[in-house]
C-alpha cells in the first residue's frame, strides 16, 4: 500500500506575470473549467481522509485565486501543513496578515536572477525583483521563514553566486536549485548541457556546507544520483522518483498526476470530478511507470547501471522531456563521473 504524504496543487493556472521559461505556459487566463470553491473544498476533505500530511499551493500564481485563503484555512483546520510557491508580485501586508492568521511559518518564492535586469527579463515584467526584495525584508520583520526556488538555464547559470549573495543579504532560509526544461515557453537555446549540470552540482556541494547554519542550499530531484558530490548536496539517499509513490500533483481542473511537471496528458491518472481521490490513488494500474517498474525498462545511459533498481532512471520528468522515454535520465552525475565526461 502506498501512503500519500505530499500533494502539490496548482489551484489556478492563471498568473500575473509571463515567465520566459514557464513549462506550463501559464498566463493571465485560467485553465478551462477550474475547480469551484465547493469542489476544491471537497478535494481537501479527500486529501485529509487519505492521510496526506502536506499540501503545497502553487500555480500559475496561487494568490490569483480569490478563494485561496478559504482553501488554505480548510487545509490547516484538517491538520495538514499548508505551504505556498509564489512569484511574490502580489504579496503585500494584507496577504501577509492572512498568512499569519493561518499560522503559516514558511512561504516559497521564485528568484531567477541576481539583479532586476536578469530577473525581470526572465519573469517578463519590470519591478518584480524589487518588490520581491521588499517581500523578503517584510517577511523577516514579521518572523516568517523564507524559501527560494531558482530555475536555472543558460540565461542565468552565470548568476548563481550573485543570487546566493542576494539571499544571504535578505535573510532567506532555504534555497532550492532546480533546472529548467524545454517545455512551454522555454527557449531551446537556454537548455543546459552535461557540463552545466555538473558545475551546478559542484556549486551546491561547495556552498551548502559553508552556509548551512544560515542558508540551507539544496538541489531538486532533477539532478544528482549517486555522485561523489552527493553527500555534500543535501540528498542523503536517492530512492527514485516519488511521483505516485508518496506524492501527487493536482491540476486546477481536478486532474491527478504523479508530478505536475510531467506535462503530457497521458500522465493524468484520473480526475476527481469522475472518481474519488482514494479510487485514483489506490487503483493498481495507476502510476505504473513507478509502482510497477522493472529493471528491464531502464533505457539510454541508465540501462545496465548498478544503481538502476534503486534509482529507476532518475527524475521521470527530466527523462521524458529530453529523451522522450522514462527511466532514462540524460543528466546523471554518477554516469558523468564514471565515463570521465566531467
Amino acid at each position: 500500500m502506498y501512503m500519500l504524504k505530499h500533494a502539490v496543487w496548482e489551484i489556478t493556472l492563471s498568473c500575473n506575470i509571463h515567465c520566459l521559461h514557464c513549462g506550463s505556459g501559464a498566463d493571465k487566463h485560467k485553465r478551462p473549467k477550474e475547480l469551484s470553491t465547493e469542489e476544491a473544498m471537497g478535494l481537501i476533505e479527500q486529501l485529509a481522509d487519505i492521510g496526506c500530511k502536506r499540501v503545497v499551493l502553487s500555480g500559475g500564481e496561487p494568490f490569483m485565486r480569490k478563494d485561496w485563503s478559504i482553501l488554505a484555512h480548510r487545509i490547516v483546520t484538517l491538520g495538514m501543513a499548508c505551504q505556498y510557491i509564489s512569484n511574490g508580485y502580489m504579496v503585500d501586508d494584507d496577504i501577509l496578515d492572512v498568512l499569519e492568521q493561518l499560522g503559516t511559518k514558511y512561504v516559497g518564492f521564485s528568484l531567477d536572477g541576481a539583479n532586476a535586469k536578469t530577473h525581470d527579463y526572465i519573469r517578463g515584467k519590470k519591478g518584480v525583483f524589487d518588490h520581491l526584495m521588499w517581500v523578503f525584508d517584510r517577511m523577516k520583520q514579521r518572523g516568517f521563514k523564507i524559501g527560494v526556488v531558482s530555475t536555472i538555464h543558460k540565461g542565468n547559470i552565470s548568476e548563481l553566486d550573485g543570487i546566493k549573495n542576494v539571499l544571504l543579504e535578505h535573510g532567506v532560509d532555504i534555497w532550492q536549485i532546480q533546472t529548467a526544461n524545454v517545455r512551454g515557453r522555454m527557449p531551446k537555446e537556454w537548455a543546459l548541457n552535461e557540463k552545466d549540470y555538473y558545475s551546478m552540482a559542484e556549486f551546491i556541494a561547495k556552498n551548502r556546507p559553508r552556509y548551512e547554519d544560515i542558508l540551507i542550499i539544496t538541489e531538486a530531484d532533477c539532478m544528482g544520483y549517486f555522485s561523489k558530490l552527493t553527500p555534500y548536496m543535501g540528498m542523503k539517499h536517492w530512492n527514485g522518483c516519488n511521483a505516485g509513490m508518496n506524492t501527487i500533483g493536482i491540476e486546477s481542473d481536478g486532474g491527478i498526476k504523479g508530478c505536475l511537471s510531467m506535462q503530457d496528458k497521458k500522465y493524468i491518472e484520473g480526475n476527481i470530478r469522475e472518481q474519488s481521490l482514494r479510487e485514483i490513488w489506490e487503483n493498481p494500474n495507476n502510476f505504473a511507470y513507478n509502482r510497477r517498474f522493472k529493471i528491464s525498462e531502464l533505457q539510454g545511459i541508465c540501462k545496465g547501471c548498478k544503481y538502476g533498481g534503486i534509482c529507476r532512471g532518475g527524475c521521470s520528468e527530466k527523462a521524458e522531456t529530453y529523451t522522450g522515454k522514462l527511466h532514462s535520465q540524460p543528466f546523471c552525475l554518477y554516469e558523468m563521473e564514471k565515463t570521465g565526461k566531467v
